[in-house]
């Protein structure tokens, strides 16, 4: 090895311009690729700030949209709650109505019993007032008008007995 120094020593002695020479194209080479590595590592750092910078403004809209959906998930339980207490109310009052409608029915069905015996209830009484209208002004119609009011009250009790018989 020492041989090989010693001729690379003697070769740079006898070509010293052309060495120099390339010892400055080479430090010409080397401070240009320093520029140009220096220029493109501050573009990648201004790159690499830009990107952390929209990171953190996704994080941040990560984060709302993350409140917003808890929110909303939230609203949304309430409002299942609230259609499920909805639920049971009408429920209870589809029973409660047809609970009322069973006892229409009944009801009417009681009424359109009774309604004959009003009828004819209503019959006699009317004739009997109109026989006691006449009776107090003294008119001689009373007597027939009485007779006639006695076959509505009697058309009317065999109704009411019917009516309770049957």
């Amino acid at each position: 090895m020492p041989e090989l120094a010693r001729r690379l020593v003697e070769l740079i002695r006898r070509h010293r311009r052309a060495s120099i020479a390339v010892l400055v194209l080479f430090l010409v080479a080397g401070l240009g690729l320093n520029i140009v590595l220096r220029q493109a590592a501050d573009d990648t750092r201004i790159d690499i700030g830009q990107t952390r910078d929209r990171l953190a403004s996704a994080r941040v809209d990560l984060g709302t949209a993350r409140g917003e959906l808890t929110a909303t998930r939230g609203e949304e339980a309430s409002a299942t709650a609230q259609r499920d207490e909805l639920r049971r109310q009408l429920t209870g009052l589809q029973q409660q109505l047809q609970a009322v409608q069973a006892q229409l029915a009944t009801t009417s069905q009681v009424v359109a019993l009774q309604g004959p015996q009003l009828e004819a209830l209503g019959r006699c009484l009317n004739g009997v007032s109109s026989a006691l209208n006449q009776a107090s002004v003294a008119d001689l119609g009373a007597v027939p008008t009485f007779q006639s009011a006695q076959i509505l009250c009697a058309d009317a009790q065999n109704v009411l007995s019917g009516a309770s018989s049957g």
